[in-house]
């Protein structure tokens, strides 16, 4: 059974109902509450996106300062978070000190009573103007294939272990929540064992409405693990599939599925990306306004990042062998693929690091159809792949060096390594990608590689059988360090117990 082909038809088993307050329940009660944390994201060297979300209509205000007591605190005021935007508000911190820990604390004043909730802290890193020592983390896909908060294995675990490790920022690859996968009160897993959930209604079915998609981000910052993360880590957000439905395009044919009241794929898809931009600590930018993904962020002379949208600008699902580029063999989309050249082009940073949704030559299967870039023919670039050529090909043309991978989507850990020496498409020069996850989801793998760009499995590490449980330990993250002295970057992959699988020193050109 493979992990896209993979439909959770369980049913929720009888109770295990979790409940949070509702803003009518909290209207006429005291001071206001912050049940679901802060988060902190995009952040650059003098400025950063700080989110929070209350539990009634009320005033967001930041306060932020380099001690952790907050001496000489700076105040800022926020917008209103009213039901629009399920209570919802963010703010960009701007004039932040460059290269250093900032401590911040989120609070509301009632709309109605006046009455000022308890501060909320975090603390994030800014990024440097000098060189210094840089650690980050990326994986992605959380709470997939029914596998949510199970209390009896102390959450998601995977979260605070990465906390442990004190990194600069994390990357989410995408799949930040599944929309298209219920989360029964509980599932056998592998050895008899019994997965249990906490669940709510908004997880309990498939999300269609607007409330559905936004009870799945809810639900995930129900858990402590994730909250305790969110307020120590400042976050990149990115997006894949299932913040949408499985396999999503805009062609995507939900008419055979029973699950679905609501069949049309992009109305599904405007209710996610309302819920996604509700939820996520991201920067709004770009001619696109609200709703562009793909941006460049950079953090200090050693790393540039370059963060992907596989999902906004694709053409549609198909068998992907066509000869000439067009709309139909689209996965980035003319204008992404330029503006990704450009970036690439004008950065001065050691490091471009770019944070792609999916695998670039792994096959990956959507039916009897192709979901990534590969198409399994292992020949000549056809399809999506053209694109791609066409990419790689202008960053060997331009001269551009230190170029990383890092992805996600498999459910499973790899190091690949792109040979044009043994590839069928050879005009481009050689790279690295690197894969993790998932965060808390059933693990699968691993996949098959395709020969059109030369790409060499290193190492990977996949589950015996197909969708394992958490409880199976096969939960993974990946790990930067890049090094101020010598310049190297250091890749680690790692698992839900901080155990290193894989380590690969890279040298700067």
């Amino acid at each position: 059974m493979k992990r896209r082909d993979f439909i959770q038809g369980m049913a929720v088993l009888g109770g295990g109902l979790l409940l949070s307050k509702t803003p009518a329940m909290a209207a006429n009660e005291g001071k206001p509450e912050q049940q679901s944390g802060i988060q902190i994201g995009d952040v650059l060297a003098h400025s950063a996106i700080v989110w929070g979300r209350c539990d009634r209509p009320a005033r967001m205000w930041v306060e932020w300062s380099t001690a952790p007591d907050f001496e000489q605190a700076q105040r800022v005021r926020g917008p209103w978070a009213l039901s629009p935007g399920d209570f919802t508000s963010r703010v960009e911190l701007t004039g932040l000190p460059a290269g250093r820990r900032i401590h911040v604390r989120v609070g509301y004043s009632d709309a109605g009573n006046g009455e000022f909730s308890d501060w909320v802290t975090g603390s994030f890193m800014t990024a440097p103007v000098a060189a210094a020592p840089v650690r980050f983390l990326w994986s992605g896909d959380t709470a997939g294939q029914g596998y949510g908060i199970n209390p009896e294995m102390g959450g998601m675990k995977i979260y605070r272990t990465m906390a442990e490790q004190k990194p600069d920022f994390f990357v989410h690859s995408g799949d930040n929540i599944y929309a298209d996968g219920p989360i029964p009160a509980q599932i056998e897993v592998e050895d008899g064992r019994i997965w249990k959930n906490l669940v709510t209604p908004e997880v309990s079915k498939v999300a269609e409405t607007l409330n559905e998609f936004r009870g799945r981000y809810r639900y995930n910052l129900m858990d402590e693990n994730v909250r305790l993360f969110n307020s120590r880590v400042a976050q990149i957000w990115q997006w894949d599939d299932h913040e949408v439905v499985n396999n999503y395009s805009a062609s995507k044919d939900l008419s055979g599925d029973a699950r679905y009241q609501v069949k049309s794929a992009t109305l599904l898809q405007a209710r996610a990306t309302r819920a996604f931009f509700d939820y996520a600590p991201i920067r709004r930018t770009g001619p696109e306004g609200s709703e562009r993904i793909y941006r460049s962020l950079p953090f200090g002379p050693l790393l540039d990042r370059f963060v992907l949208d596989m999902r906004s600008y694709r053409g549609p699902n198909s068998a992907n062998l066509q000869t000439r580029e067009g709309d139909d063999t689209a996965i980035l989309g003319n204008t992404q693929v330029d503006w990704l050249l450009a970036e690439l082009k004008a950065s001065t940073a050691t490091w471009k690091a770019v944070f792609c949704d999916m695998p670039l030559g792994l096959q990956v299967a959507d039916g009897d159809k192709w979901e990534a870039v590969a198409n399994g023919d292992h020949g000549p670039a056809r399809g999506r792949e053209l694109e791609i050529a066409r990419l790689l090909k202008g960053i060997k043309d331009a001269g551009i060096q230190n170029v990383v991978w890092f992805t996600a989507d498999v459910h499973y850990t790899a190091a690949h390594f792109y040979d044009p020496a043994r590839a069928s498409f050879k005009d481009f020069a050689p790279f690295w990608e690197f894969v993790s996850g998932p965060l808390n989801a059933g693990s699968f793998g691993p996949g098959k590689p395709d020969d059109t760009f030369g790409l060499q499995v290193v190492y990977e590490k996949s589950p015996a059988t197909q969708n394992q449980s958490p409880l199976a330990g096969l939960q993974f993250f990946g790990q930067v360090d890049i090094n101020p002295e010598s310049r190297a970057m250091t890749v680690t992959l790692k698992d839900l117990n901080n155990a290193t699988l894989f380590t690969k020193v890279l040298q700067p050109a």
